[in-house]
């Protein structure tokens, strides 16, 4: 595990109830965040890895599971 997904699994950990450290990489993470915790996670992400998601690439898609959240900060981190 490296220490983005460290980050954003210790986010996960503090900021929503129903998840739990056995979520595999893949899993969806549909019913764990919500749309206003989405709206947060998003905060989170550009503010943590100095990165800035535009507004017309915001799916909840993007954001289906861990794996999809870290693609998705290697993609804007090198933009």
């Amino acid at each position: 595990m490296d220490e983005k997904e460290l980050k954003l699994r210790s986010y996960l950990s503090e900021r929503f109830a129903e998840y739990n450290d056995s979520i595999a990489i893949s899993d969806s993470l549909e019913g764990i965040v919500d749309s206003l915790g989405l709206f947060e996670l998003v905060a989170f992400l550009e503010k943590e890895f100095s990165i800035l998601i535009p507004n017309e690439d915001f799916s909840p898609d993007l954001f289906a599971s861990i794996e999809h959240i870290l693609l998705l900060i290697d993609e804007y981190q090198t933009v």
